[in-house]
């Protein structure tokens, strides 16, 4: 036999399941909704705060590459100045030694005796004079060739008489004169 059931009680239930089923499935879009929104704020909030700190790092960067330029020109300016002070020091040294050479070249010179031209080049000395007799010449040489720690190999490369035709410093009137030039070679220690 068939059974009918007039009354909508099954229908209201069956509806209020499928009101349940839509509040659960709303509530459900609103949490992901509401999740999602949450994220990205939180996530924009986190990138905001990385491009600070990126927009930080890259003005340090630019001031740290205009230190390191300026650091650049003064290593350079540091290196310039060293290589000049050690020029300095050179040519100081140089100069000593010079001194010292002309010094002794002065002491070692005996009376009537004088140089006409001094060359040096590197540790080679050259010495061009003249003197009034052969044996100053010779004596120049040789006391030259005693002062062993200044001077060492010293050579006599040349000794000729020559004749003066002119005047002299003490004189008005031309004379004639009779001097012996040399030329001596030795280096410097």
């Amino acid at each position: 036999m068939i059974t009918l059931n007039l009354l909508p009680i099954k229908e209201g239930l069956k509806y209020r399941k499928q009101l349940k089923h839509l509040m659960l499935f709303s509530i459900v879009i609103i949490l992901i909704i509401t999740a999602n929104v949450v994220f990205y704020s939180h996530h924009s909030t986190l990138v905001e705060q990385q491009q600070v700190k990126v927009d930080k790092l890259q003005k340090d960067v630019e001031k740290y590459k205009n230190l390191l330029g300026n650091l650049k020109k003064e290593k350079k300016k540091r290196e310039a100045f060293l290589r000049r002070i050690e020029a300095i020091n050179s040519l100081e040294k140089l100069r000593k030694n010079l001194l010292k050479m002309l010094d002794e070249v002065n002491r070692q010179i005996p009376h009537k005796t004088w140089l006409v031209k001094l060359d040096k080049k590197g540790s080679k000395l050259q010495l061009e004079g003249g003197a009034s007799s052969y044996e100053n010449a010779t004596r120049f040489a040789n006391s030259l060739k005693g002062q062993t720690n200044t001077f060492e190999k010293v050579e006599t490369m040349e000794t000729h008489s020559e004749n003066y035709t002119g005047k002299v410093s003490s004189g008005k009137y031309k004379q004639k004169l009779k001097y012996f030039a040399f030329k001596i070679d030795c280096l410097l220690k």
